[in-house]
């Protein structure tokens, strides 16, 4: 009967008779491999769920007389598609000719310069999804109408682009608020996500370094 690598890993501590070193090295081995295996599959469907979510953006964006926000959505996720299979193609590269705690720190350093192209991408990307809503709200015969009547209760002779100061000053400060958290935005995203597998992962190289000593 199959065994888990966890049953194997519990097993082999719980009785001193088990703790070889080439038992140890395959369990860390396997583990290691698990544990990359599993994150570069998880990166593989959010690339086709990235996919399939700027289709469906485009669909639902035409069905309610937005298409042109549709292809917009879609220019904006482009970047992110070839960035993401670009840093995905890096991490099958890695050189698998080494130990297993070399091999997980080659990934784990992946890893953490993939997150910060990510990152510089969204500092991008989220204010000017932000913009592009924002410019199809104002220019849409619904958010014409919410203008008109703001324009109605509070009169100004003052406009920006055919509209009240005000709707354009608050479109830069909403604008300027998502650039500055986009970061945040971003990491807190991911870390629902992938945070369960990135702690597994540090947890793992934090014991193979304990052994080591």
């Amino acid at each position: 009967m199959n065994r888990t690598i966890e049953s194997m890993w519990k097993e082999g501590f719980a009785d001193d008779s088990h703790l070889t070193v080439p038992k140890i090295n395959d369990l860390y081995n396997r583990k290691s491999q698990n544990i990359v295996d599993k994150l570069q599959s998880m990166f593989a469907v959010n690339i086709k769920a990235i996919m399939l979510g700027g289709f469906i953006a485009l669909v639902v964006m035409s069905l309610i007389g937005a298409p042109l926000l549709g292809v917009y959505i879609n220019c904006l996720l482009l970047p992110l598609i070839l960035i993401a299979k670009k840093e995905l193609n890096k991490s099958f590269k890695l050189s698998k000719g080494q130990s297993s705690y070399d091999y997980l720190t080659s990934f784990h350093h992946w890893l953490k310069n993939s997150i910060e192209v990510y990152a510089r991408y969204y500092k991008i990307a989220y204010p000017m999804l932000v913009l592009g809503m924002a410019v199809q709200g104002m220019y849409s015969q619904a958010g014409g109408e919410i203008i008109a009547l703001l324009a109605e209760k509070f009169p100004t002779d003052i406009t920006l682009f055919g509209q009240p100061f005000y709707i354009i000053t608050a479109v830069v400060l909403i604008t300027a608020i998502v650039a500055k958290l986009a970061d945040a935005l971003y990491r807190f995203d991911l870390n629902i996500i992938y945070g369960q597998q990135f702690k597994k992962l540090a947890e793992l190289i934090a014991d193979m370094e304990e052994l080591r000593k």
